[in-house]
């Protein structure tokens, strides 16, 4: 004790300012607890939200076809309407959760979806249809920006098993589709007045929508990224976040013993004018030290993309073609590989004349629950093995088992063998596109990462749109090349795997 301290004084007086503490340390002293574990229940649901957004629109197509008089070339623009959408948008808000915040760009990306695909749910007019569906897209393009919002939350050692749980909520929305479309569609209701018209399918898409605009809502209570803010020099603001988690994960009001902050030696100040931003702030990505690493992300992103798209949306059209082939020839099948069988499927000229049929074969509904299901395995051992094994292992796995599933479906002869093989390859394929962008939050720092996310989404798309025209173009007459591209594409992805850094053994800068 200080002997000459005058006795009014308190001990506080004489305390020496505390240094700052760097911000990973920060996080550290947070503690881990219910906040994370409630971080992670929003951002997953919103990934359910997102897959339930974006493939609900293979039951929209059939279910509408006649209410709009779809041809086959209506159909095809309704598919791609949304993949335009996400491929615009995914540039776009990767800027925006760089400049203006994670939760900022979440917020606003799921409310655009939920109130575009209301619009879509009501619409009597195909064009408008049109526009809602690249307007969802647009939106839903936005939810990449969630592993940045939750890996800047969490600590080295649950980071990448926190991100790698996310899988599992998308495989929650996939399983949990099909169900809530066989629960819906199939009902023959109608409500008509006048000019409008509505229908199951119409119920169907304004169910599909509410969990993006519930879960925006609740997103507005959560606090901004740590890492965002203090990137942006907003010292306080980061403090108070720190705090507010602090107190969740202690349940108490304990004072938070960190005070003040190592602020980083570049504050990212937010450029004059939207455009100018996103210009500078793509320039400065590909024109810095992480550009090598930008490039090669953008083409896995691409290739594993393509594939994953390429066939999963032709699934569903062998598994209609392998129906049609073991009912037209029941006796026995000499068919040697499935090519020649897909290739005997052609619609009759006299067909095209029948009275428009909108009804969806129960069988769809219980293939694509059984893919679904398929991926679950995969969703839980990637979480549980990720710290012990590394992301890379995992990635290399699924890139090269996926490939191998490609290159085996030229051989199958059965709509058994097709199943097993077609939930083989989601399951892989997808645990390998979630689990690029797990590892692009490890590979880049907080002022590049929402944009290299979302441009390596970007080249997502692009790959995607791609994977369209091939398998439309051949899907008759040379069916071996999309599955060639495929298989060389998923290769390809898994040797560039390797060529990245190891991720998981230090702080995200």
């Amino acid at each position: 004790m200080n002997k000459n301290k005058p006795k009014d004084v308190d001990d506080s007086t004489f305390l020496v300012a505390q240094p700052p503490v760097h911000l990973d340390d920060a996080i550290e002293m947070v503690g881990f607890g219910s906040f994370h574990y409630y971080i992670l229940f929003i951002c997953g649901s919103l990934f359910a939200a997102v897959a339930i957004s974006v493939t609900s629109v293979s039951f929209v197509v059939p279910s509408a076809q006649c209410d709009f008089q779809m041809t086959s070339f209506h159909k095809g623009i309704l598919n791609g309407a949304s993949m335009i959408g996400m491929f615009t948008g995914s540039f776009i808000w990767g800027y925006v959760a760089d400049s203006r915040g994670r939760r900022y760009a979440l917020i606003l990306s799921m409310t655009m979806d939920a109130v575009f695909s209301i619009i879509s749910s009501v619409s009597q007019i195909y064009p408008v249809l049109i526009f809602c569906r690249l307007m969802s897209g647009f939106g839903v393009s936005g939810a990449t920006v969630l592993y940045s919002y939750l890996g800047e939350f969490v600590n080295t050692k649950y980071r990448e098993k926190f991100l790698c749980w996310m899988e599992m909520f998308w495989t929650g929305g996939i399983i949990l589709l099909p169900c809530v479309a066989w629960l819906i569609i199939p009902q023959t209701f109608r409500i008509e007045y006048g000019l409008f018209l509505f229908r199951s399918w119409n119920l169907f898409v304004i169910i599909c929508s509410l969990p993006s605009i519930l879960l925006a809502c609740l997103l507005v209570r959560l606090p901004e990224s740590p890492k965002f803010l203090l990137a942006k020099g907003k010292h306080d603001e980061t403090i108070d976040c720190l705090k507010y988690v602090y107190r969740w994960n202690h349940k108490a009001d304990d004072k938070f013993p960190v005070t003040t902050l190592m602020l980083p030696d570049c504050i990212n100040k937010q450029s004059n004018g939207f455009f100018n931003g996103l210009y500078e702030s793509t320039v400065g990505l590909f024109t810095s030290k992480y550009k090598f690493i930008a490039i090669i992300t953008c083409i896995i992103q691409f290739c594993a993309t393509t594939s994953y798209y390429m066939l999963m949306l032709w699934f569903p059209e062998l598994m209609n073609r392998f129906r049609w082939y073991e009912k037209t020839y029941a006796g026995p099948k000499n068919m040697t590989n499935m090519c020649e069988i897909v290739s005997m499927f052609k619609i009759e000229p006299e067909m095209t004349h029948q009275k428009c049929n909108d009804d969806i074969d129960e069988s769809v509904y219980i293939n694509i629950v059984i893919i679904g299901i398929a991926c679950i395995p995969t969703s839980l051992i990637v979480p549980l093995f990720v710290n012990r094994l590394g992301l890379r292992f995992f990635l290399v796995v699924s890139f090269f088992g996926s490939g191998l599933s490609a290159a085996c479906l030229y051989f199958i002869t059965s709509s058994l063998e097709n199943l097993v093989l077609s939930s083989t390859f989601a399951a892989l394929s997808s645990m390998g596109i979630s689990l690029m962008y797990c590892i692009a939050v490890e590979l880049f720092p907080t002022e590049y990462r929402g944009m290299a996310v979302s441009i390596g989404s970007t080249f997502g798309k692009v790959g995607a749109l791609m994977g369209n025209v091939i398998v439309g173009v051949f899907i008759d007459e040379l069916c071996a090349i999309p599955i060639l591209v495929s298989c060389s594409f998923l290769i390809i992805s898994g040797l560039l795997v390797l060529t990245l850094p190891k991720t998981g053994r230090t702080n995200i800068q």
